[in-house]
């Protein structure tokens, strides 16, 4: 080939490679934009709320959150794996109860609720945003953990009251009740015992039903939207298992997505905790589905998952170790002139306790 014809060669696939790029960008210029859902859209736009003084913020919260955000979507995804993995329980006997891998198939549907971060309005958090296992299912932030201290919820920045309280042994605290013996209330979940349990007789479920209608936490504006939400989740043959097939045997309206996708406390509301318009039946199908939705959560964080008794102290209980110095005076101080045993029970202490002093003189 002489160098006249390779020229010719090179200047006609230069032309026809222009005229396919020209082909090209009309063609994308006649296609309609990739549509952004609008929960996504709305959580790109919304104006962030901070009130907060320079310093409270970290520098570093918003690829933190992400990061934190994208852990969350690992476990999920790892316990919708394991779900499927599951041998179904077998349903049998008189009262029916899910026999053989039962207690299994419940302990994960209270997994997969947790890691769920669809549950929350803007679909960016979960319950375990506060609670990861690394950090002893509590707040999982370094930053967040040495300034704010509570965790920001859905709409950013928003902030929970306290910091996040661990999910280990949590669900063996009884309904919070008065000991006529000792003088003392204990009992109760939350750090003010407010999950008194009183009826579902379980504060760690009855404490699960805070953060998601929390207007600073997950910020749902109203206990049916976690029914609604929970009904369209990937999980939901699993939640049918264990709790009944009829159980989104639910008339929701045609607004509740709308209504679910808001922040709970926005002024469209007007005050209503209520604001998907349920008749009296379906009202009482979802709430018994919220009810569900915390004794399953409270069945996870029971499990050797989570609670599974293997801290030091729990060694020390059963005499497989011994304190250090330090650790042993903390403990002393602690049940003794600490007083701090008078509101945080250890069931065992056989030191005097006043509640009404608290002697820090020589602190």
């Amino acid at each position: 080939m002489n160098r006249r014809t390779l020229f010719r060669n090179r200047r006609r696939l230069a032309i026809i490679s222009v005229v396919v790029l020209c082909v090209v960008a009309i063609c994308m210029s006649l296609v309609p934009p990739r549509k952004v859902s609008a929960q996504n859209a709305n959580w790109r736009t919304a104006p962030v709320y901070n009130p907060y003084p320079p310093g409270i913020l970290p520098s570093d919260l918003n690829s933190e959150l992400a990061r934190v955000l994208a852990e969350v979507d690992f476990i999920e995804n790892r316990a919708i794996a394991r779900w499927q993995a599951l041998t179904p329980p077998t349903l049998t006997g008189q009262p029916p109860i899910l026999q053989n891998t039962g207690t299994e198939a419940v302990e994960a549907l209270g997994e997969l609720m947790n890691y769920d971060r669809n549950i929350s309005p803007n679909r960016n958090q979960a319950c375990a945003s506060c609670h990861m296992p690394y950090a002893a299912f509590s707040g999982p932030i370094p930053s967040v953990n040495l300034t704010m201290i509570a965790y920001p919820g859905t709409a950013h920045f928003r902030a929970g009251k306290r910091t996040a309280q661990r999910y280990p042994y949590a669900p063996f605290f009884p309904v919070l009740q008065y000991n006529e013996e000792q003088g003392l209330f204990f009992g109760g979940n939350f750090w003010d015992s407010r999950a008194t349990g009183y009826l579902l007789r379980n504060p760690d479920a009855h404490q699960a039903q805070g953060p998601p209608v929390d207007t600073q936490e997950m910020g749902n504006p109203d206990t049916a939207c976690i029914a609604f939400k929970l009904s369209r989740a990937v999980y939901r043959p699993l939640f049918e298992q264990v709790w009944g097939k009829d159980s989104f045997q639910i008339k929701f309206p045609h607004d509740t997505e709308e209504i679910c996708e808001t922040p709970g406390g926005a002024a469209v509301f007007g005050g209503s905790a209520t604001p998907i318009r349920l008749n009296a039946e379906d009202r009482v199908l979802a709430n018994t589905v919220y009810d569900h939705w915390g004794q399953s959560l409270d069945a996870y964080e029971q499990s050797v998952q989570v609670s599974a008794f293997s801290s030091k102290f729990d060694a020390f209980l059963k005499g497989k170790y011994t304190l250090t110095a330090d650790e042993k005076d903390g403990y002393d101080l602690f049940r003794g002139k600490g007083n701090c045993n008078s509101c945080h029970l250890d069931g065992r202490s056989g030191l005097s306790v006043k509640v009404d002093v608290i002697d820090g003189s020589n602190w």
